[in-house]
């Protein structure tokens, strides 16, 4: 907007001041949110965008303003606010929080992004009450190709990792989240993590291993074996990230030679990359029985090796930097999930935008 249509007033909110700071050296209009500037231009907007909930810009004082939701996946797994309508006694403190947080059943929103035909159908059983589903594609997968990246933050870590130590390929784990009841379920010692057995596979394999969990998850991939502060724990090849190191892994994922997921969506953009993805669906039966239920048959939708265990895991990527077997599944679950596979997907929801506005200013 500021390039295309500089008459339009285009203005960022958030509650990280960081963020902000960065987005203000780079010369755009951002405030805190709850400031008095962040509340005035919240009451004065004609659109608002926004990925979670309207609580992300202001719930108080957005109420009639013309709405993009952009949401933060292509569903796999069921979404909160679809489960918790048909199975109310289910509905985890998650689902009270988006509610709580403006991100309710029925509120119309003018808009809602979807990246395909598949995915819009999908989106349709969530958002019910929506106005349109626009399938345009994410504008998050614009920087995995090509388009350059927005903040200094995630371009400066990416190249603080590849001063850290020379290595070929970057293999990145992103478990998906899980509902409170699951906080303290154990991904890697219980499934046969061994940190020492990790790091000499990567050595052999001239590759780094980074580990980015949600923070719920106490069990650190070094318990039971040493202190993670600790010398003998300073595994040279094995990296754990915050969202305090890293606001947004989609720079992380362009450098990503394999990605290791489990019912995480983020390898339905991952696949625009045309990459290995290795599948590691530990606990999947007591996944769908007590966390949360899938859109899909999981097999018909993973184009990748599942692996049960993390041995299984090690063995898989061994393979998969030596023999790429998927491609052509890979490519069919794309094509079916992204109908763009360009970076043009912010410029499509600009333009819905901009419909938007017209419709308000006719």
């Amino acid at each position: 907007m500021y390039h295309k249509q500089p008459e339009i007033t285009g203005v960022w909110l958030s509650r990280n001041k960081t963020i902000l700071a960065d987005l203000r050296a780079r010369g755009y209009k951002a405030y805190y949110m709850h400031s008095l500037r962040g509340i005035l231009y919240s009451m004065r907007a004609s659109c608002i965008i926004f990925s979670v909930g309207v609580s992300d810009v202001n719930r108080y004082t957005t109420k009639g303003t013309k709405s993009v939701q952009l949401w933060h996946g292509t569903p796999l797994k069921k979404l909160e606010l679809a489960q918790a309508r048909h199975t109310p006694t289910r509905r985890s403190s998650y689902a009270r929080r988006l509610i709580e947080e403006g991100l309710r059943p029925n509120k119309n929103y003018d808009v809602v992004i979807a990246t395909s035909d598949e995915s819009k159908r999908t989106m349709k059983t969530v958002f019910s009450d929506a106005r349109e589903i626009a399938v345009t594609g994410y504008p998050r997968n614009d920087v995995l190709l090509g388009a350059p990246l927005l903040s200094k933050l995630n371009d400066e870590y990416v190249r603080h990792i590849k001063r850290e130590l020379d290595f070929q390929f970057l293999f990145l784990y992103l478990p998906t989240y899980r509902q409170e009841a699951s906080r303290e379920f154990d991904l890697f010692a219980r499934y046969g993590f061994e940190a020492n057995t990790v790091n000499q596979t990567l050595r052999e394999l001239n590759a780094v291993l980074i580990i980015k969990t949600h923070l719920y998850f106490k069990v650190h991939p070094y318990d039971g074996q040493a202190d993670p502060d600790s010398e003998e724990a300073r595994f040279e090849r094995i990296f754990t990230l915050s969202d305090e190191d890293l606001p947004d892994i989609y720079p992380l994922l362009r450098e990503t030679a394999v990605l290791i997921t489990d019912y995480s969506s983020v390898f339905f953009d991952y696949l625009l990359l045309d990459r290995p993805v290795i599948f590691a669906p530990f606990d999947i039966q007591q996944y769908i029985t007590a966390d949360r239920e899938l859109f899909y048959d999981y097999d018909q939708v993973t184009p990748g090796p599942k692996a049960k265990d993390w041995p299984d895991v090690l063995r898989l990527l061994r393979e998969a930097v030596q023999d790429d077997s998927w491609k052509a599944e890979r490519r069919e679950v794309c094509t079916r999930f992204n109908k763009f596979k360009d970076s043009n997907n912010s410029e499509r929801v600009f333009q819905v935008v901009c419909r938007l506005l017209e419709q308000t200013n006719p």
